[in-house]
C-alpha cells in the first residue's frame, strides 16, 4: 500500500510564525498608522468645517494616501518575510538539517511559502478590517473602494513576496538573495534609461518616449503611479490581473527550481549550473552599461562613439572578471578571455549599430502625404501631445489645461471637437497640407545632412550663441501624427547662421513665414479694426503720456504699422520668442470687443485674455514707432530717449 505524503506540515508553518512574528508585527503596525492617518483625513473632509469631497472620492482616496507606503514597505516586507522563511537554504548545515527531516521537498516549499505569505498578507487583512469599519462608523458607506485597495495591494504583495521567494532560488548566498531581488525589480527601468542614454548620445534626433512603456516591469517603481490611476478612476485592470498571473507564475516557478536544487550549492553566488553564465555575462553586461555611463559622465570626455566604445568596454571588463571571481571563488580568472572578447566583440557591433545608424533612424522622413497632423515647434509639451492625439487626453492629468475656463473644478471627461479645435492652435501645430509639405521639407533638409549637423557642439539648451563663430544654435522638435495613428518625433539641435554649405536657413524661413505657421505663432496678425474698440498707448515719461486711438482710421493705421513689423522681424526670433534688442518704455494695450479677443495660446484650453492685450513695443518695430511718432507730440528728445536701449 502507498504511504500518503502531505503537501503542508502544520508543524513548520507555525513553527515559523513563531519565529518571525516580529516582522508580521512591524509590518501590521506601520501599516495601521498609515490607515489611521488616512482616517483621520477622511473625518476631516467629511464632517469638517470646509469638507468639500463625496464620500465617494473620500473613499478612493485611500489609493492616493497609501501610494509613498506601499512603494516603501510592500518591497522591504515581501523581501524580509522570503529571506526569514527561506534562509536556511543559504547554510550548509541549515539546509542539510531541513532536508533530514521525513517530509518531501514539495512539503517543505509550500510549507515555508504559506507561511512567509502569511506574514505579509495578515497585516494587510488587519489594516484592511480596521479601514472598513473606521469608514462605516464615519458613515462612509462606499467600501467598495476600500475593498478594492485590500485586493489591489494583496495582488501587489503577492508579486513581490512570490518574486522574493523566486529569486532566492538561484542563489546560495543571503546577500545575493536580497541583491537578485532589487536588481530585478529595477532591471527593466535600469536598461530603458541605458538605451535611452546611448541612442540620444549618438543618434541624431532621437527622442526618448513621454511614458515608459516599460516602468510597469518595475512593479517597485510602478506602484506610485498604478495607486494614481485608481485614485482617480482609472485603475489598470488588466495590469492587476498580469501582476497576478505573474506572482502565481513566480510561485510555481520557484517550486520547481527548490524540487531540483542540491543542498551542496549553499554559500554559492549561483546555485544553479545552466544559470552560470547567464548570471556572468548580465552582469558584464550591467557594469558595461552603468560604468561606462559613469566613465562618459565622471570625466567628461563627450558623448562621442569612441568615448562610449572605450567607456563601455572598461566597465564590461571590470563587470565580466568580478562575476568570474564570484562564481570560480578565485582572484585567478584573467587567463580566460575568450569570453570577454566575444562581449566585447558584441558590445561594439550594437554601438555601431547605432552610431551608423544600421536601421534608417537618422534619415527617415515620413512623406508628407500620409502626415495627418505635426508639429514644429523648440520642444513638445502636453498641449501639444494632446492636440496630435487627442485619445492620450486624461482629466485628471490635463485638468490644468483648464485653468482659465469653467471646467478646471470639473474637467471633462472626454474632449469634444471645439476643444481639440482650440487646443490645435497653439503655435507650431500644422494641418494645411501646403504648410505640411514646407516642414516635411526643412526636415529632410536636416535628415540628409544629419552627419555634419550631428557634430556640432555639446551646449544642449534651448537657445545658445556661439562668440566664436558667431553662429546661432537652437534646438528644434517635430512630431508628426500619420493617418495611420503613429506618433514619429524627432529633436535637433542646429546652427541657425554661418557658414554651413546646408541652406538651413532658408528652409526655416520658408516655414516660418507661412501663413498657417505665422497666424497661429501670432494671433495679433488676425485682428481687424473692426475687432477693436480702441488702442490705449501709454509712454512711460516723465508726465506718462497717454495716446488713444479710437477712429476707425486710427486703428487701420496703427494695425498696418504693427502688423509689418511682426512680419518684418527674423522668423527664428518669432520661433524661439527670443529678440536681441530692448523693449521699449512705450505699453500698448489693445481693448477688444465683447467676443472678439483672439486666442492667445500661452496656456490652457481657452487662454482668452479678456477684453484687453497688453505688450510692451520693441524698439526694432519702426513702422509703429514712426506711426507713433505722427500721432504724437512728445518732444523729440524725450522720444528718442523712450526707444534708446
Amino acid at each position: 500500500m502507498q504511504l500518503k505524503t502531505s503537501s503542508f506540515n502544520k508543524g513548520i508553518y507555525f513553527f515559523n510564525l513563531k519565529r518571525f512574528w516580529l516582522i508580521a508585527f512591524s509590518f501590521t503596525f506601520l501599516l495601521t498608522l498609515n490607515i489611521i492617518d488616512f482616517l483621520g483625513f477622511a473625518s476631516e473632509n467629511t464632517w469638517g468645517r470646509y469638507a468639500t469631497y463625496a464620500p465617494n472620492e473620500i473613499a478612493r482616496a485611500i489609493f492616493a494616501h497609501s501610494d509613498m507606503t506601499a512603494t516603501l514597505l510592500f518591497p522591504f516586507f515581501s523581501l524580509v518575510s522570503a529571506l526569514a522563511v527561506f534562509s536556511y537554504i543559504h547554510f550548509q548545515r541549515n539546509t542539510a538539517m531541513i532536508h533530514a527531516l521525513p517530509i518531501n521537498r514539495n512539503s517543505l516549499f509550500t510549507t515555508h511559502y504559506l507561511s512567509g505569505l502569511t506574514l505579509v498578507l495578515l497585516p494587510l487583512a488587519v489594516s484592511g478590517v480596521v479601514l472598513v469599519v473606521g469608514e462605516l462608523l464615519m458613515g462612509i458607506t462606499h467600501v467598495g473602494y476600500s475593498l478594492l485597495w485590500i485586493l489591489v495591494s494583496a495582488v501587489i504583495l503577492l508579486l513581490l513576496y512570490s518574486f522574493a521567494v523566486f529569486a532566492g532560488m538561484f542563489t546560495g548566498h543571503l546577500a545575493a538573495h536580497a541583491l537578485f531581488f532589487l536588481i530585478f525589480n529595477f532591471l527593466a527601468v535600469f536598461l530603458e534609461e541605458v538605451i535611452g542614454t546611448v541612442l540620444s548620445s549618438l543618434l541624431f534626433g532621437y527622442v526618448r518616449p513621454y511614458n515608459s512603456p516599460v516602468e510597469p516591469l518595475s512593479p517597485i517603481v510602478y506602484i506610485e503611479n498604478l495607486f494614481s490611476g485608481f485614485s482617480n478612476a482609472e485603475g489598470n485592470y488588466v495590469l492587476v490581473t498580469c501582476y497576478l498571473l505573474a506572482g502565481l507564475a513566480f510561485t510555481l516557478g520557484a517550486r520547481a527550481i527548490y524540487r531540483r536544487r542540491h543542498m551542496e550549492t549553499a554559500s554559492d553566488v549561483i546555485s544553479l549550473q545552466i544559470m552560470k553564465p547567464v548570471f556572468k555575462y548580465s552582469v558584464a553586461f550591467c557594469s558595461s552599461a552603468l560604468l561606462g555611463d559613469i566613465i562618459v559622465s565622471l570625466m567628461n570626455f563627450g558623448r562621442s562613439f569612441t568615448v562610449f566604445v572605450v567607456s563601455y568596454l572598461i566597465g564590461g571588463l571590470i563587470g565580466y572578471y568580478a562575476a568570474e571571481m564570484l562564481l570560480r571563488k578565485t582572484f585567478r580568472v584573467f587567463k580566460n578571455n575568450k569570453g570577454f572578447i566575444a562581449f566585447a566583440l558584441i558590445i561594439v557591433l550594437l554601438l555601431s549599430g547605432v552610431h551608423f545608424d544600421f536601421f534608417g533612424y537618422e534619415t527617415y522622413v515620413p512623406d508628407a502625404r500620409d502626415v495627418e497632423i505635426m508639429h514644429v515647434g523648440s520642444y513638445r509639451d502636453e498641449y501639444v501631445t494632446v492636440a496630435l492625439d487627442p485619445e492620450s487626453y486624461s482629466p485628471e492629468k490635463h485638468r490644468y489645461f483648464f485653468w482659465d475656463s469653467d471646467y478646471i473644478d470639473n474637467p471633462p471627461a472626454k474632449l469634444d471637437e471645439n476643444m481639440i479645435r482650440m487646443l490645435r492652435l497653439k503655435a507650431g501645430v500644422l494641418e494645411k497640407p501646403e504648410t505640411i509639405e514646407k516642414a516635411v521639407a526643412l526636415h529632410r533638409t536636416i535628415a540628409q545632412n544629419a552627419s555634419s549637423f550631428s557634430n556640432m557642439g555639446e551646449e544642449n539648451g534651448l537657445y545658445h550663441y556661439n562668440e566664436s563663430s558667431g553662429v546661432r544654435y537652437f534646438n528644434l522638435s517635430i512630431t508628426y501624427r500619420l493617418k495611420n495613428g503613429r506618433i514619429v518625433e524627432r529633436a535637433y539641435y542646429l546652427p541657425y547662421a554661418g557658414n554651413s554649405s546646408v541652406d538651413l536657413k532658408t528652409s526655416l524661413q520658408e516655414l516660418f513665414t507661412s501663413d498657417e505657421y505665422m497666424e497661429k505663432a501670432n494671433p495679433m496678425l488676425l485682428v481687424e479694426p473692426e475687432d477693436l474698440n480702441f488702442i490705449h498707448v501709454l509712454f512711460y515719461d516723465e508726465s506718462d503720456t497717454v495716446l488713444n486711438l479710437a477712429s476707425t482710421e486710427e486703428l487701420e493705421g496703427f494695425l498696418a504699422a504693427f502688423k509689418q513689423d511682426i512680419l518684418n522681424t527674423d522668423p527664428l526670433d518669432l520661433f524661439l520668442n527670443y529678440k536681441e534688442v530692448n523693449p521699449t518704455s512705450i505699453e500698448i494695450t489693445f481693448s477688444f470687443k465683447e467676443d472678439r479677443a483672439p486666442v492667445i495660446q500661452e496656456g490652457g484650453i481657452t487662454h482668452i485674455t479678456g477684453n484687453t492685450r497688453t505688450i510692451r513695443l520693441w524698439f526694432d518695430y519702426h513702422h509703429t514707432l514712426e506711426y507713433l511718432a505722427k500721432k504724437s507730440a512728445i518732444d523729440q528728445a524725450l522720444w528718442q530717449k523712450m526707444v534708446d536701449y
